[in-house]
């Protein structure tokens, strides 16, 4: 069974002063502008100053810091919009990853609260670890105190198509205005609130129109259903741009239904986040985000959305897909605010350093409490959030005397019974002398140690996210229904390793040659080689 977080304490956050709460709100973990300063100081953030326009040219240049792990462009000019309501900067790759191997994942240890030499384990042990506290509830706070209230524009007054809001793959349906925003959605019990990412597009030449992918088995969805199922006409709602870093990697997790994110928030960071209540509906939202958008999600009515390139690295000139109706009615946001987005594609990208550690992070979490001797999980990037890989520690695995159809069977039952689990389609599974994050090392077991048509398990009935290539560009006869299946767990393990035993040493450096060895030949490789 997954775990899940404790009851939330009214009073934790009131054992902490105001003045506490206020400077852990200008952490990086919990205040963007902090963020960008800490970016900056670290050389790991651009200031592109040079006018550059919003219809593509602003996602190349930000694919390309993806693909070459340069620091991340903030640009200052966007082009080709009105100047008068160019409203907003835009930040690319704000969870991309460092060409330092030292702090290859700095990016995403900043907005954890973390050291910028944080390892991937070190990640997934802190998301585990806020699962498991108790939840710090936000505080509310006026909206006189609010930064996002600096600026506030109701009804007619707003108008997103003079907005830079960017092109960002050429078979794109649309612009996006959010990639890497959240959804903040209240059941209407207000006993549920949940923060969600999903994809947002401005629908073409309405000025207050937006739409989002709002598929089965997302949070977004569940909520919304429960306020048509009430007969509502509308889902009160509201669009976090350039929030709290912590919130939007939260907003990205597969937490179970019913658990609050904002409560999570305050738990990873250990504070509470400071919020404020929207001017148009009873929501609450980040009082330090850059923009915020307050609206209703129509329960009636749909528009287009899509096509956009996606996750798994593929961009398909498909049709728009119906979607339920965006419509903004008040925009509130800070004086000179910045837009966050993730132009997705060939990892990494927002979609894999986020999305995947997360998913990592409630595998390891559930293969654990299922008492499976589990010593890692991890999405490698190089496999665009499809593989999970496990490792096992071996040892532990001979003491439970079972073999690889047993152990398949558990893992593929644990890891697809979970929410993180339905977006995770293939399972691999090999021992603890393969580093699971190394994506070398990883294909080096898959291609030594799988034999096919023996070492895989099919899930076949299982449900999962139907957005993988190989599901929906199959044929209807292949797969009747791409919301099922198209799951499977791969054992990787060699027989000896079931009964606790590794009769082989992998043949490389670190390996083959003793201590003593490779500290005479490490001792002599800069005076050799020079430094490398």
């Amino acid at each position: 069974m997954l775990r899940t977080l404790k009851p939330a304490n009214p009073r934790t956050s009131r054992a902490l002063s105001t003045a506490q709460i206020r400077t852990s709100n200008t952490s990086p973990a919990l205040s963007f502008r902090s963020l960008l300063s800490a970016l900056r100081s670290q050389n790991d953030l651009i200031d592109i100053t040079q006018p550059t326009s919003p219809d593509l040219e602003i996602a190349a240049l930000t694919r390309r810091v993806y693909e070459t792990h340069s620091p991340a462009p903030l640009f200052h000019n966007v082009t080709g919009t009105d100047p008068k309501t160019n409203l907003f900067k835009i930040l690319g790759a704000p969870v991309g990853l460092r060409a330092d191997p030292a702090t290859r994942f700095g990016r995403i240890a900043l907005q954890l609260n973390l050291p910028v030499t944080s390892t991937p384990l070190d990640i997934l042990e802190k998301l585990i670890s806020a699962k498991h506290s108790t939840p710090i509830p936000p505080v509310h706070v006026p909206s006189a105190s609010a930064p996002c209230k600096e600026n506030i524009l109701h009804g007619s007054q707003i108008d997103m198509t003079k907005w830079p809001i960017p092109r960002l793959h050429p078979l794109d349906g649309g612009t996006y205005l959010s990639t890497y925003g959240f959804h903040i959605l209240q059941s209407p019990d207000k006993a549920w609130t949940s923060w969600s990412i999903s994809r947002t597009m401005h629908v073409a030449n309405e000025p207050r129109t937006l739409v989002s992918p709002i598929m089965p088995g997302q949070h977004i969805a569940q909520v919304h259903q429960m306020w048509a199922d009430q007969g509502a006409k509308d889902t009160p709602w509201a669009l976090v741009l350039g929030g709290p870093p912590a919130a939007a990697f939260v907003g990205g997790m597969p937490l179970p239904s019913y658990v609050s994110e904002d409560g999570y928030i305050g738990a990873l960071c250990g504070s509470p986040l400071e919020v404020v209540k929207c001017e148009t509906n009873d929501l609450y939202v980040p009082a330090n985000a850059e923009i915020v958008l307050e609206g209703r999600i129509s329960t009636t009515e749909k528009v287009g959305e899509g096509p956009m390139a996606e996750y798994h690295g593929y961009g398909f000139p498909d049709e728009a897909v119906p979607e339920p109706r965006m419509e903004v009615d008040c925009v509130t946001y800070r004086h000179d605010p910045v837009v966050p987005i993730c132009v997705a594609g060939f990892a990494p990208d927002e979609t894999h350093t986020v999305w995947g550690a997360a998913i990592s992070a409630e595998i390891l979490d559930a293969l654990r409490g299922a008492e499976v001797p589990v010593t890692m999980a991890w999405m490698p990037y190089e496999a665009q959030c499809c593989w999970v890989v496990v490792s096992v520690d071996v040892a532990g695995l001979g003491r439970m005397g079972i073999g690889k159809e047993e152990l398949s069977r558990r893992v593929g039952e644990v890891v697809f019974g979970t929410h993180a689990g339905w977006e995770a389609p293939k399972v691999l599974v090999v021992g603890d002398d393969v580093d699971v994050t190394d994506i070398g090392q990883v294909v080096w077991a898959l291609a030594t140690r799988y034999r096919p048509g023996v070492d895989e398990m099919v899930f076949g009935e299982v449900s999962g996210l139907p957005m993988i290539p190989y599901m929906t560009r199959a044929s209807r006869k292949e797969v009747p229904n791409p919301g099922k299946g198209g799951k499977s767990v791969v054992n990787l393990l060699l027989s000896a390793e079931f009964e606790g035993k590794r009769p082989w040493v992998p043949a490389g450096f670190e390996g083959l040659y003793s201590e003593e060895v490779k500290g005479r030949v490490l001792g002599r490789w800069e005076e050799l080689f020079g430094k490398q």
